[in-house]
């Protein structure tokens, strides 16, 4: 009985330390305000927007190995859910590195469009999500939003319904704006010929360039729209040509300044204050 009290007593005192420890680590997250990372995860998108202990993942890269590595770069090993994991289209280089943050994370709500894909990275996803089911399962539609306890807001823009997307893969990937105080990030997934698909685009401060700074992505009449200070390229070694001196030139023509994974690593953007812009800050 004695024992039995001591383990107990024990056993109490290791809990408290461990919620003591995640309490203060949210008090010194929340100091750094919001972060929207870009990370390096090679020829792929991963976008990581954080607040203390809530986040959103959009896309997850190619290689779980990888994705993990990158998002534990940023997310303390003692946080384990990550409340909102959004898939904008079933490419490989997009979906490869969710089945192993499936599996080593909770997720609380898992988006996508209702688009499937017969590769074997899909199948492997689908087990995944089986396997280790989210909270809840929701399909992408235009206006459904994400909003952080301390300001800050992701709502997609594109598809309309994800319910009823057509097309080739590229030409239904999501497309949302995630909004801070005085800076808009247009994220746009690997929409080709954004301006026919979304012609009521709004300004945006940070555009992250479609399809990985492909020749076909962010026209001219596009990035009149958007008027981007600063355009963001997710990219890594690759044979297609990415990102394409043409859209490099588009975006350079429109006044952004360009910033690129492949060359810096993450790209982190901080957010302190809903009075404040969100400053580019480093790796």
């Amino acid at each position: 009985m004695k024992s039995m009290l001591i383990r107990t007593i024990f056993l109490s005192l290791f809990v408290t330390a461990i919620v003591g420890g995640m309490f203060l680590h949210g008090a010194r997250t929340s100091e750094r305000g919001t972060e929207v990372i870009f990370l390096d995860v090679g020829q792929g998108d991963a976008i990581l927007i954080r607040q203390g202990r809530n986040q959103i993942l959009i896309d997850g890269g190619r290689s779980g190995k990888t994705l993990l590595t990158a998002v534990s770069r940023h997310i303390p090993f003692w946080d384990r859910t990550i409340e909102v994991v959004i898939a904008t289209h079933p490419d490989a280089d997009h979906i490869g590195g969710l089945p192993a943050l499936i599996r080593n994370y909770r997720v609380g709500t898992f988006v996508s469009t209702a688009v499937a894909s017969e590769s074997e990275t899909y199948r492997y996803l689908q087990q995944s999500i089986g396997e280790y089911p989210p909270a809840r399962r929701l399909t992408s539609r235009r206006g459904m939003a994400f909003s952080f306890p301390g300001g800050g807001r992701l709502e997609t823009l594109f598809p309309e319904d994800g319910e009823h997307v057509a097309g080739e893969s590229n030409e239904t990937s999501i497309v949302t704006r995630f909004s801070f105080g005085g800076t808009d990030f247009l994220l746009a997934g690997d929409l080709p010929r954004e301006e026919s698909f979304i012609p009521d685009v709004p300004a945006s401060e940070i555009l992250k360039l479609s399809h990985h700074g492909s020749k076909y992505s962010s026209s001219e009449a596009f990035l009149a729209r958007v008027r981007p200070e600063e355009a963001v390229v997710s990219v890594g070694e690759n044979s297609y040509g990415h990102p394409a001196p043409e859209a490099l030139g588009r975006a350079r023509k429109a006044g952004a300044a360009i910033r690129r994974t492949d060359e810096s690593g993450d790209i982190v953007y901080r957010c302190l204050t809903e009075t404040d812009r969100c400053v580019f800050v480093g790796h």
